[in-house]
Formats: structure tokens, sequence, C-alpha cells
């Protein structure tokens, strides 16, 4: 009776243990879809990066032209003779 009782247990034991393994390979599939994505989310934060600098880049060129753009037009009123 208790050879029965020790292969019911057994039993019971290594099902449960499948049971876990499958869930653990779902976890572990779930955890590799996770940081497939933020793989990408980071390339794609990057290329904004990258972008993002071109912008700024352009804007401090704009700001530059413009600055002197105004020193130009106060020398120009000041010759004459509007300042």
């Amino acid at each position: 009776m208790r050879d029965v009782a020790n292969n019911q247990v057994l039993q019971a034991i290594k099902e449960l243990q499948d049971q876990m393994n499958a869930g653990f390979e779902k976890v572990n599939n779930r955890f590799e879809q996770v940081d497939k994505r933020f793989e990408a989310i980071e390339k794609r934060l990057d290329q904004m990066d990258t972008k993002i600098d071109g912008v700024q880049d352009g804007v401090d060129l704009l700001a530059k032209r413009t600055w002197n753009n105004e020193k130009d037009i106060h020398i120009m009123k000041r010759r004459m003779g509007l300042e």
C-alpha cells in the first residue's frame, strides 16, 4: 500500500514539475518579447536623439544668423540716423 501511495505522490510531483516548467517557459518567452520591445524602443529613442541634435544645430545656426542680422540692421539704422 505504501508503494502505491509513494508512486502516486511521486507522480503528482512529476506532474506539478512539468506544469511549473511549462509556466516558467511561458514567463521566459514573455520576458524575451519584452526585451525585444525595449531594444526596439531604445533604438527609436537613439534615432530621435540624433534628429533632435540635428534640429538643435539648426536652431543654433538660425539664432546666430538672426543675431548677426539684428546687429547689421542696428548698424545700418545708426548710419542712417534712425537711432
